[in-house]
């Protein structure tokens, strides 16, 4: 799992929330909801509970299940009509879960960082996750950062349970954990079967529910080889070989020396970046492990 660190989040939640209330006012409904959401949470309006981050998100949750403000029609908004719009150049702009999804800029999933989501022009590869379900939590169905866009097979294998970690929690973003390498056998650097392992132990720990639920450790050891040809890498391209290549081609192939190990590893070097590929956190945490990066 990897965390969701766009840098401008609070714009793209606004925009967020002035989608969705251009619909409502249009009918006249945003006092009526203001008022149903009051009663059960005195801090709180339509607007604040769009917005509400992450730990807000958890709290309100924490408070009961099954409260509804607004029409369970409104849930499909998102990804079937254009109900939900903005305005810009005084132009009227549909505002959909692709809209949403497109504006994060997010290559692959943040649950399992192994499937990508980026889709073509005419064909849907993302689904838009409701973080806590919005069948049980209905009030959240529309709050932007309980939206998680991920892939089909994260979206299947999580159902209707909410999980540990939201990709947009800030504490989460800080959190430092790694998958390391056990090595089984001398033959660890041409046997993937037998040689050596994939220790999840730091990430299981870190996880916790996210492990379980999206099978982590199932789908990963599926990628062993990616792990082997790292340790082979990490043979062939010695530290002289790898300066040798920048000298050679600095200015043409790779703009810094991060360019190369980047090109070697087949990973991004910043955690910035880890949304952009699959696999991304782990080739990275290997190629560390193994004294590339």
């Amino acid at each position: 799992m990897i965390p969701i660190t766009h840098p401008n989040l609070n714009e793209l939640a606004q925009k967020h929330w002035e989608a969705i209330k251009n619909y409502v006012e249009q009918i006249n409904k945003l006092e009526n909801i203001n008022i149903k959401i009051k009663q059960a949470f005195p801090d709180y309006n339509f607007e604040k509970l769009i917005l509400a981050k992450p730990s807000e998100i958890r709290f309100l949750a924490s408070q009961g299940q099954n409260k509804s403000f607004f029409p369970k029609s409104y849930y499909n908004y998102l990804s079937l009509s254009d109900k939900f719009f903005i305005i810009e150049n005084q132009e009227k702009i549909s505002y959909t879960s692709k809209v949403l999804i497109d504006a994060l800029n997010l290559s692959v999933c943040p649950y399992c960082n192994r499937n990508f989501i980026k889709s073509t022009s005419t064909h849907r590869i993302d689904e838009l996750d409701h973080f806590f379900p919005k069948q049980k939590y209905p009030f959240l169905a529309l709050s932007f950062y309980n939206l998680i866009p991920s892939c089909k097979v994260c979206n299947k294998l999580k159902v209707e349970e909410p999980v540990s970690i939201n990709p947009y929690d800030i504490e989460f973003s800080k959190e430092k954990f790694s998958f390391r390498l056990k090595i089984k056998k001398a033959s660890f650097y041409h046997d993937s079967e037998n040689g050596f392992e994939i220790d999840f132990t730091e990430v299981k720990n870190k996880l916790q529910e996210n492990f379980k639920i999206f099978k982590i450790e199932d789908l990963y050891n599926q990628h062993k080889d990616i792990v082997l040809e790292l340790i082979q890498k990490q043979i062939t391209y010695s530290d002289d070989y790898i300066d040798d290549l920048f000298r050679r081609y600095e200015g043409t192939l790779f703009k810094n020396r991060e360019d190369v190990l980047r090109h070697i590893g087949g990973s991004y070097i910043s955690e910035e970046d880890f949304h952009k590929r699959p696999l991304s956190k782990l080739t990275h945490d290997m190629a560390q492990e193994l004294g590339l990066l």
